[in-house]
């Protein structure tokens, strides 16, 4: 994912901020513990709120741990773990991975070539325990980067991609639930699509980059009403879910959260939407 899935801090109370942090120190340590450092830098926010989702559908046991952050050592925090911790940390490297390779052949960095060289070990683990979700990441980068080459693509061939890719990094495991999750991640997965092109649409003009807006003749002030439209299928699904643990904050960021960046850049100030 790329960035946008967080909460509105503003919005929450302490216990539920603490709740979000230690979730995030949990999955940082995890990453840290069971791949390493340079995995770990690959740590996000949109990862967190995947932990935070599907623990509150499936209700696992977790475990809290104090510790001492070496990049925060003057306060002691709190980890919170649980097994979809873990497939957050191995979802996280196996994303990590693709996005070094498409950036290194789209942008020649050699820095991004060397982490990808660097963290092949580790997305070879995660691809042999999870062959499903990273056969659907590789094909939707390789077809994302197909569609992005031909200029009369339609766009929303690119922005399907992206929901297909993220439709089955939510499924963990094949269940009851795999289908609504399936179609949640789906529709999250074309709004981030969406939301990132308008947020790049200057740079994007600036360095004559594909971005799908262009094709669509839309400029971004004049994106948010099409913005709602993934995302809002997504909370239909979100809503039908029996979702009662974190359901505050799973709420705070998907009806306010995922709006900031657009509301800061575009308007200069931040707005709760919904």
């Amino acid at each position: 994912m790329f960035g946008y899935i967080e909460c509105n801090r503003s919005k929450l109370s302490r216990e539920e901020l603490e709740r979000y942090q230690g979730v995030y120190c949990g999955l940082c340590r995890n990453l840290k513990s069971r791949y390493g450092e340079l995995e770990r830098l690959s740590l996000s926010y949109d990862m967190t709120f995947a932990v935070l989702f599907l623990s509150s559908l499936y209700e696992p046991e977790e475990k809290a741990e104090q510790f001492r952050c070496s990049v925060h050592p003057l306060k002691i925090r709190t980890s919170i773990t649980n097994r979809f911790t873990d497939y957050a940390a191995d979802m996280t490297v196996a994303l990590a991975y693709f996005k070094a390779l498409d950036d290194w052949k789209d942008e020649k960095k050699s820095s991004r070539r060397w982490y990808a060289g660097k963290i092949r070990g580790a997305y070879k683990k995660v691809e042999k325990a999870y062959p499903r979700q990273c056969q659907a990441i590789a094909a939707s980068i390789q077809e994302l980067g197909l569609i992005e080459r031909d200029r009369n693509a339609n766009p929303d061939e690119a922005v399907n991609c992206s929901g297909r890719m993220l439709s089955e990094l939510f499924v963990s495991q094949e269940d009851f639930w795999s289908n609504s999750l399936r179609t949640f991640g789906y529709e999250l997965g074309r709004f981030i699509y969406l939301m990132d092109a308008t947020l790049d649409y200057k740079k994007d003009f600036r360095n004559r980059n594909y971005n799908p807006l262009f094709k669509m003749g839309r400029k971004p002030e004049e994106m948010e009403e099409i913005l709602c439209l993934p995302l809002g299928n997504a909370m239909e699904v979100f809503e039908r879910l029996p979702l009662v643990q974190d359901a505050h904050l799973l709420r705070n960021i998907l009806y306010g959260g995922v709006w900031q960046q657009y509301y800061a850049k575009l308007r200069g100030k931040e707005k709760d939407h919904g």
